[in-house]
């Protein structure tokens, strides 16, 4: 019997809230191939992510336990191995991994298994953040990392062409992996070069997920939608990223809530989620502890 063709892997990353829900949803409309495996991990206890995938069947895994390449390199292997054992057989399988994830232990998975093949370790990157993120000490070492890491990098939410953040945006990327290709589309198809080998800084580091904090909620009645919105700006010092499924109060359905950049932003829910579920994460600290505290206390307030 004839040895069946390594499957194509891709892993899709980038910093938290650089877009990498929408990018692999836009993946989704254009037509993956039939039966592929979409692998999701999100870096709290609610797994957000997996709720806003289009693609949705009994073959999405929900991995919700933390950042794939610092705690969940076993793990993942193991699902990875049993995918490969599924009928049919994957024709493509797709990570999306943690916003805190660094590439280069997940895209090895993929470039020593003799059933996958590598396809492409794709970057997501805020325009609109990058020149936060290069300066800052929290964030600075995973952001490049990930940036070093893949293949293709695709930046969302540029400033105006030719303005002198634009200009200054892209001074700061490019040197970071002159060889990736560059794209500033989302829906862009992924077919690229071949892989290079990651450089030594994408696997240094292992342990830096330990500066990230997550709070994970759920409320049992609608929440106001302002006094959200307010909180989180009032902690906008060490909040990275938030987003949930929550009844909305003056709004009949149910509402994703998502603050990407410090924007907060409403769209309605496809369905009414079970309970109204809410995701924070931050920069560890007293700082992050007090927000904490006051989401939990925000639906009694």
């Amino acid at each position: 019997m004839p040895t069946p063709e390594p499957v194509p892997f891709t892993v899709i990353t980038g910093f938290l809230g650089a877009g990498k829900t929408t990018h692999l949803n836009s993946l989704i409309r254009q037509g993956l191939p039939r039966d592929s495996l979409i692998v999701v991990n999100d870096f709290g206890d609610i797994n957000i992510d997996a709720e806003l995938i289009e693609y949705r069947d009994e073959q999405i895994l929900r991995l919700g336990n933390g950042c794939i390449c610092c705690t969940l390199g076993g793990t993942l292997a193991e699902q990875l191995a049993q995918a490969m054992r599924l009928e049919p057989r994957p024709a493509a399988i797709y990570i999306e991994a943690s916003g805190v994830a660094e590439p280069a232990r997940i895209a090895d998975i993929g470039r020593t298994s003799r059933q996958m093949r590598l396809a492409s370790v794709i970057c997501l990157v805020d325009g609109s953040q990058i020149t936060r993120h290069a300066g800052d000490r929290y964030t600075a070492d995973v952001w490049r990392s990930q940036i070093a890491g893949a293949d293709q990098v695709v930046v969302n939410r540029l400033p105006p062409a030719n303005s002198e953040a634009y200009i200054q945006a892209f001074e700061l990327l490019k040197p970071i992996n002159p060889a990736a290709w560059l794209n500033t589309d989302a829906g862009a198809s992924v077919h690229r070069p071949a892989v290079r080998s990651l450089t030594p800084a994408a696997a240094q580091n292992q342990s830096r997920d330990m500066a990230w904090g997550s709070v994970s909620l759920s409320y049992r009645g609608a929440i106001d939608g302002e006094r959200l919105e307010q909180l989180l700006r009032q902690y906008s010092d060490v909040v990275l990223r938030a987003k949930g499924i929550l009844a909305r109060t003056g709004q009949q359905t149910a509402q994703v809530f998502q603050l990407s950049g410090g924007v907060p932003s409403w769209l309605p829910a496809r369905r009414d989620p079970a309970v109204n579920q809410l995701v924070c994460i931050g920069i560890k600290g007293p700082r992050f502890e007090a927000l904490a505290f006051e989401l939990a206390q925000f639906e009694a307030a």
